[in-house]
């Protein structure tokens, strides 16, 4: 092996763990993203432009695949900030965000339930927390991408 070629090998793999040192800054872009897109277009415009009933189907399809994957992508940042030894603020916030999701999610068919039954309060009070969580969700993943340093 040639000197220049060994010392590309050894350049690549630091840019290959800069990336990955840096991923859970973009996973918290895509979360960010997700919620901002999901909440501020998708969810209205059905209830705009859909019949009560199939807007109903459709956001009970919907929610709960919203919840698992912004779930799943904030356990996978927190895995990747225990790996590359990120702050520890980061490390909560990404897990915490897991938590939060994982509520949601385990929430959403308690919401239809309750909407089924026709338990308007307890469909309020169910619904409202997503809402919270959610925006909690958000808020954690915005202090992550705003507190960001690439020398973490």
């Amino acid at each position: 092996m040639k000197w220049g070629h060994s010392q590309e090998i050894l350049h690549t793999g630091k840019k290959t763990k800069y990336k990955m040192k840096n991923l859970p800054l973009i996973f918290s872009a895509v979360i960010v993203g997700i919620i901002l897109f999901q909440s501020v277009l998708v969810a209205p415009a059905i209830n705009k432009l859909i019949n009560t009933i199939d807007a109903s189907t459709f956001l009970r399809f919907i929610w709960p695949k919203f919840f698992i994957i912004i779930a799943i992508i904030s356990l996978a940042s927190f895995i990747l900030m225990i790996i590359n030894a990120h702050p520890n603020l980061y490390k909560y916030f990404s897990f915490i965000s897991f938590l939060l999701m994982l509520s949601c999610y385990l929430i959403t068919p308690l919401i239809n339930e309750a909407k089924d039954s026709l338990n308007e309060q307890l469909w309020t009070i169910l619904h409202l927390s997503t809402i919270i969580l959610t925006l909690l969700t958000l808020t954690l993943n915005v202090v992550i991408i705003l507190c960001w340093k690439s020398t973490n």
